[in-house]
């Protein structure tokens, strides 16, 4: 991949509201993030303003609903458990991408609103949540 290409990966994302972007193939990895998050910094919420519910967790774009990585072997953790600030709660899959869901603060996770493998939209909710 040459930088032209990264450039016009990076005109695309921006172009396309695109946060983040993975790509792997044979021994070229490149991984991209746009946005104050890409250098640690303090992050807006992904949701839209007013939107977000304090009381669960949403879903931060389209796709599959999954609460394990596909790449492992277990089952997703049992609710209802604890889940610390930044941690993977579930992920959203469409098609070959996989974007993270995160605990957006220390919390206990009570349920999954939404079953395993379904379809969900930016926003909903996926997990009912308390302090």
């Amino acid at each position: 991949m040459q930088s032209k290409d990264i450039q016009s990966v990076i005109a695309l994302m921006k172009r396309h509201g695109v946060a983040a972007f993975d790509y792997e193939h044979g021994s070229v990895q490149l991984h991209l993030k746009l946005g104050a998050d890409a250098d640690g910094t303090a992050t807006a919420s992904p949701y839209p303003a007013g939107t977000s519910d304090p009381e669960t967790i949403n879903s931060p774009g389209v796709g599959i609903v999954l609460y394990a990585h596909p790449a492992n072997a277990g089952s997703a953790p049992a609710l209802p458990r604890k889940a610390a600030k930044g941690e993977v709660v579930a992920y959203i899959k469409a098609g070959l991408t996989l974007r993270s869901v995160l605990a957006a603060r220390d919390c206990h996770l009570h349920r999954a609103l939404a079953a395993e493998g379904t379809g969900v939209g930016y926003g909903d909710a996926l997990f009912d949540v308390a302090p």
